[in-house]
């Protein structure tokens, strides 16, 4: 009898996952700003500033 290869990926998903009872640290909510929406947020502001800086100091020495 052989094992076919479907039943091995099968068998390795099952002992490499995880139920959500065993990772508690996923639902902590991060250390600074308070929430993940905060910390997205503060990407987005500083990802704009970037692009404003980039772009003035493009235009200024080109």
């Amino acid at each position: 009898m052989s094992v076919s290869t479907s039943d091995k990926v099968e068998a390795k998903d099952a002992e490499r996952a995880e139920s959500p009872e065993e990772r508690p640290d996923m639902d902590d909510t991060p250390p600074v700003l308070g929430s993940w929406k905060n910390i997205y947020l503060f990407v987005m502001v500083v990802w704009i500033l970037l692009v404003i800086i980039f772009q003035y100091l493009t235009s200024t020495y080109s």
